[in-house]
């Protein structure tokens, strides 16, 4: 399996038969695609990174990026990156490239008003990207390990109401479309019957989201700090040193 790397682009400068390519890797692993809705949601979004494999350069997973300032219901400012459509290639499942990218991009983000606070609001319909999340991002709801504070519930609420104020139901803090607006193919990152789920994770997820195989999305929301960065490069550094003394693993992960 060839190494991956990433390079971000603007909107503005994805070409054509990028787009295409784009496309046809999401055509791959979900269900209810458009061709048309796909490109003017990409109009909509301010960057995308693409993952690249080597020597080959071709194209094997993207991510999409919006920048936002949200006024809030209390009316306060809140800036926020807000990623969409997510697919990486099977067969290079595992490779961290993406998350290194994406904090990165969190990070340059943060640079520019360093003093301000930095959400990024993701929308999971797989347990993929919420481990993406969840696995990296020390701040970071709704988890399993405690209930989200009442202050970042609000939080939640107002991005969710911002982006998706159609279909974002407070209560259960999903975002339910009128039809699906893409869902994973069957046997695409499934998971077992919820009694045999042992990574508490992705249990959390499908107790959280059980209809994510229908499209249905869980909002969630984790804060990019200014040190986060190097707090995540320590941990990489240390759960290196120690993996090869910890026994092998028997669930699914990342």
């Amino acid at each position: 399996m060839a190494e991956l790397y990433a390079k971000v682009y603007a909107v503005g400068d994805v070409e054509p038969s990028l787009r295409r390519t784009m496309y046809s890797l999401l055509e791959l692993y979900y269900d209810c695609t458009d061709w048309t809705r796909f490109n003017e949601d990409l109009d909509n979004k301010d960057a995308v990174i693409i993952l690249f494999d080597r020597p080959m350069n071709r194209l094997r997973g993207f991510s999409t990026l919006k920048n936002a300032q949200v006024r809030r219901s209390d009316g306060n400012i809140c800036r926020a990156v807000y990623s969409g459509d997510t697919v990486i290639e099977r067969a290079y499942w595992g490779q961290k490239v993406l998350g290194v990218a994406f904090l990165r991009y969190l990070w340059m983000q943060k640079l520019r008003r360093p003093f301000q606070p930095l959400y990024w609001f993701l929308i999971s319909k797989g347990y993929k990207t919420y481990l993406l999340m969840a696995n990296n991002f020390e701040t970071h709801y709704p988890r399993f390990e405690k209930e989200t504070p009442d202050s970042m519930g609000r939080l939640l609420d107002d991005l969710g109401d911002h982006f998706f104020p159609k279909a974002y139901d407070q209560e259960s803090g999903l975002i339910e479309f009128e039809s699906s607006l893409g869902q994973l193919k069957d046997g695409i990152a499934g998971v077992d019957d919820l009694n045999t789920i042992t990574h508490p994770r992705i249990k959390y997820f499908v107790e959280r989201n059980p209809r994510w195989r229908e499209g249905v999305e869980l909002a969630c929301i984790a804060e990019m700090t200014f040190f986060m960065p190097m707090k995540y490069a320590l941990k990489k550094a240390w759960l290196h040193k120690i993996r090869p003394l910890l026994p092998a693993r028997t669930h699914a992960g990342p």
